[in-house]
């Protein structure tokens, strides 16, 4: 047995109310019946920590009319816990660093997966995605699936119980949320209005504000720059200049969330609110990094929590500034909000709350990532205090397979591809870009936080691994995991995303390699494009091609730099000939900065456009990259 090895209890159920499983008709090769049974065994008691103690204690006013209070939940896309408040001595947040003092923070925050659709579906029900039907990453955008009978969004729960909800867009001046959701399944809307001012007076509200800073593209803080030198890098990444300033833009990103916040939380208080509403701040997921994003480890699924309740609202034992270290899912978040509302979650709900009355520990946390994009992929992992046990249920497959929104939009990724191509990248990294990946991987997360040291076939370590292995067994079986049947059908968004030799389609075209060329074929969609992501160093270049179409025309060439994604001046307009003739094409132009990303733009006319060969060269004519599609 391994020093250390956690001793978990895996066997009996607890008697809980029970809700129907997700229907089998949305899935033909799955059960005709069944039930599921909530399982328990995840949890504990809460005892006292060293920082702080989670009381067991009753709210002072949550449960009474009178007293209830306001809830605010501020939502970041892509985020990982890298703020000040979390360690990171580069970048600069005083405004959630603030909230962090006045609140709670807490250490061992995970979502049940790591994409956007999956988790906030999950959070929105407190249900793993996998129970409900919703981990397949929007699959349900149009075929009017609905939740399983008796699960529906928590906020029906605050409504009936008397809250105003919103899903709030002009936050603040000069901050407009975006209004996400992207729940993975059709229902009716479940908020009252957009802002909580439009609640009636005295009316406790609970509201959202969703913010997309972190998420790509990144856009730069002008008022702090990161100096790409400072930070540093995980090992898992090659330590190159442009790696480096992809992680600089990211941390950048931080901070402009953090001036948002900061003006949300200052509305707050202008409006003399602030005394009466319970503030959360966390992620929706990991950063958009790779081994971030759409992965199991700790880059995609921890995010930051924090949790500032006004001292009229605190269980006693709750100490502002204090820091936890407890195992907490964020469906969690969802069962503590019915409860420090006054409302009890519901018996069928897999979120525990984590802070006052019955709050339990968790031993374990359980997440899920299944299809994301056009990626059909299964993961599953187990997380305790300690260990990190991953299962790759498609060993077969290389952790980088075709996902044209990573392989497009990660400089990162595009790096490591590039130096794992020319035989210069070792370690991590490189075991990142093997065209195989092991079946289950083991991590000591005390001797390994990055997660490079797979420990699953290592004796010493055998006991650890069986026992992690039943739990997640146990899960599946009970919870029952929806990622054990096939998807029903291709997503007709996922169908144009297509790639050769790293040129990537993603709406209104296919690309294929024929007859010694790559070919385009156009829908006539006006927003068709050919993408490249390719990162050199900056300077004088010239894109050069060989192509013929007797019907559709390119009519430009952009490109995006590192530290300037997607700006609309960084482009060129191509003349091109559309007469079934074979022509070369030289496009000049400058990056100011590392080149990321190539893209060539089509005109919306349906038909085809074949290309011989693309170049990149320098001014002087050095030549950086040939693509010859013979």
């Amino acid at each position: 047995m391994s020093s250390g090895a956690a001793f978990l209890n895996t066997s009996g159920t607890t008697n809980r109310r029970r809700c129907p499983r997700y229907p089998a008709a949305h899935h033909p090769t799955g059960p005709a019946c069944g039930i599921l049974k909530s399982w328990r065994e995840d949890t504990m008691p809460l005892t006292r920590r060293e920082a702080v103690s989670l009381s067991l204690g009753a709210f002072s006013r949550c449960a009474t009319a009178a007293g209830r209070p306001n809830i605010l939940w501020l939502i970041a896309e892509d985020l990982s816990p890298d703020l000040a408040c979390y360690g990171n001595r580069v970048v600069h947040t005083p405004n959630l660093d603030r909230l962090a003092r006045e609140g709670m923070r807490f250490t061992n925050a995970f979502v049940t997966g790591p994409v956007c659709s999956a988790s906030r579906s999950a959070i929105a029900t407190g249900m793993y995605q996998t129970t409900i039907g919703a981990h397949n990453h929007r699959s349900h955008r149009d075929d009017g699936y609905r939740l399983p009978q008796g699960v529906e969004p928590f906020t029906r729960y605050l409504q009936r119980a008397g809250y105003h909800t919103s899903n709030v867009i002009n936050a603040a001046p000069g901050v407009r949320g975006t209004g996400k959701t992207d729940f993975n399944f059709v229902t009716e809307s479940v908020f009252d209005g957009k802002d909580w001012s439009e609640r009636r007076k005295g009316q406790p509200f609970y509201a959202q504000v969703n913010f997309s800073e972190t998420h790509r593209p990144f856009r730069r803080s002008p008022e702090h720059p990161i100096d790409p030198s400072r930070i540093a890098l995980p090992p898992y990444y090659p330590d190159h200049p442009s790696v480096r300033k992809d992680w600089a833009m990211y941390l950048e990103t931080l901070q402009n969330l953090d001036v948002k916040v900061g003006k949300v939380l200052a509305r707050l208080e202008q409006e003399g609110l602030a005394e009466d509403t319970i503030v959360f701040f966390f992620g929706d997921h990991g950063r958009p990094m790779p081994r971030g994003k759409q992965f199991l480890y700790e880059g995609g699924i921890r995010i930051p929590l924090l949790v500032r309740i006004p001292a009229k609202f605190r269980p006693a034992g709750y100490k502002p500034g204090g820091v936890s270290d407890a195992l907490i899912s964020a469906i969690d978040i969802t069962a503590t909000t019915l409860k420090l509302a006054g409302v009890e979650p519901p018996a069928h709900m897999e979120g525990r709350v984590f802070l006052g009355p019955g709050a339990q520990r968790r031993e374990f946390i359980i997440a899920a990532r299944d299809r994301c994009d056009e990626t059909v992929d299964r993961i599953r992992c187990v997380r305790t205090q300690r260990f990190k046990y991953i299962r790759n249920f498609f060993p077969d497959r290389p952790y980088t397979q075709q996902n044209v929104y990573k392989d497009v939009n990660y400089p990162t990724l595009a790096v490591m591809r590039q130096l794992y191509e020319e035989g210069k990248l070792s370690g991590a990294a490189a075991a990142f870009l093997a065209p195989r990946r092991p079946a289950e991987e083991l991590y000591d997360l005390q001797a390994d936080p990055h997660e490079t040291r797979n420990l699953a076939e290592d004796p010493a370590h055998r006991r650890t691994l069986e026992q992690m292995r039943a739990i997640l067994d146990r899960w599946i079986r009970e919870t029952g995991d929806q990622g054990q049947y096939p998807e029903a059908r291709v997503m007709p968004w996922d169908r144009d995303r297509t790639e050769v030799d790293g040129w990537c389609t993603q709406s209104g075209c296919r690309a294929s390699k024929q007859a010694g060329a790559l070919k385009v074929r156009l829908s006539g969609d006006k927003n068709a494009r050919l993408e490249r992501a390719f990162v050199t160093s900056g300077g004088d270049m010239a894109l050069e091609f060989r192509a013929r179409s007797s019907g559709p025309a390119l009519t430009g060439l952009s490109w995006s730099l590192i530290t300037d994604i997607r700006n609309p001046q960084n482009r060129r307009p191509i003349q091109f000939v559309a007469d079934g003739q074979w022509r070369e094409y030289r496009i000049p132009f400058q990056a100011a900065d590392d080149l990321a990303i190539l893209t060539l733009e089509f005109a919306p006319t349906a038909g085809e456009i074949e290309f011989d060969w693309i170049r990149l060269k320098r001014a002087g004519g050095e030549v950086i990259k040939v693509w010859d599609f013979a």
